[in-house]
């Protein structure tokens, strides 16, 4: 086995299943679905993933002009979107909330960031591509993947690493 060998999504998340549908219809069912399994009223349950998918919403919805820096960046795709808000339903639920921020290459930025040497991302690409990289005190970890049908070993246990630091 390798590191970045995955885990089932039911270990950690909400939504067991790959959703890679984009039409209208498919988001309104997976919105209905996301509505009734994650307690969204639930001010400890629902209430830190719905601030993310909020943040993930108004940062894509800033980036759909092709070269809005004047420096020719890229637009947010559909694809992406559905990819970042896919992995923050995977994300397991006490993991706190991360920066999310739009590359220029249109990319998706999730950054948890817990103080000096002790920083996790992950870049989410229009393909499901998973880029990561994470510092943990002297410790470091990079790699690629793509999101498949379960929360990579290597991000999951990365992310754990990350919360379980006290923030400075």
């Amino acid at each position: 086995m390798s590191i970045a060998d995955a885990i089932p999504i039911t270990a950690f998340a909400t939504v067991p299943w790959v959703d890679r549908g984009l039409s209208k219809e498919a988001r309104a069912l997976r919105d209905w679905t996301i509505t009734l399994v994650e307690f969204p009223r639930s001010v400890a349950l629902g209430e830190p993933k719905h601030i993310a998918q909020q943040a993930l919403y108004t940062a894509c919805l800033a980036a759909q002009a092709d070269n809005r820096d004047a420096m020719g960046s890229a637009r947010v795709e559909p694809s992406t979107y559905e990819y970042a808000s896919q992995l923050l339903r995977m994300l397991p639920t006490k993991t706190p909330v991360p920066d999310i921020a739009i590359d220029t290459d249109g990319e998706i930025l999730f950054e948890w960031d817990r103080g000096p040497r002790y920083v996790f991302s992950v870049s989410v690409g229009r393909d499901g591509t998973l880029t990561f990289a994470g510092l943990f005190g002297y410790s470091k970890i990079h790699g690629t993947d793509h999101i498949h049908e379960a929360l990579l070993l290597v991000v999951a246990q990365s992310l754990r690493r990350v919360a379980g630091h006290p923030s400075t």
